[in-house]
């Protein structure tokens, strides 16, 4: 192998570890964007959100089914806010039980639903 076909072999290499690199920057970009999307909305947002954008795709019954798991999984990781007419006297031992299980964003939420 010549030094010019050494250069260019570690350049394409270099080339596609930037790309990669690239590629997984944007990905994370989007993920963090569909998080922040729930955060600090009530209950009842949530749940019209899910179900307007699942209802299509699986029907409104089993939307609706979905839409309430996810919810109650964003309310236990903190994500969603409890509507006013719900809201529950908190004690410090029931926040932390419900921190417990956390969920990292509505996409893991409705994968670990629909997988069980």
């Amino acid at each position: 192998m010549t030094e010019a076909e050494s250069d260019r072999h570690f350049f394409r290499s270099l080339f596609k570890l930037a790309l990669f690199v690239g590629i997984i920057m944007a990905i994370a970009k989007v993920v963090a964007a569909k998080k922040d999307e729930f955060y600090g909305i009530s209950e009842s947002e949530a749940r019209y959100k899910v179900e307007s954008k699942l209802s299509p795709r699986v029907g409104d019954d089993r939307a609706a089914e979905i839409a309430d798991q996810v919810v109650a999984r964003l309310k236990v990781a903190g994500v969603v806010t409890a509507d006013a007419a719900d809201k529950p006297e908190e004690t410090a031992e029931g926040s932390a039980d419900e921190s417990e299980d956390g969920v990292d964003s509505v996409e893991e939420a409705v994968k670990d639903i629909t997988t069980d």
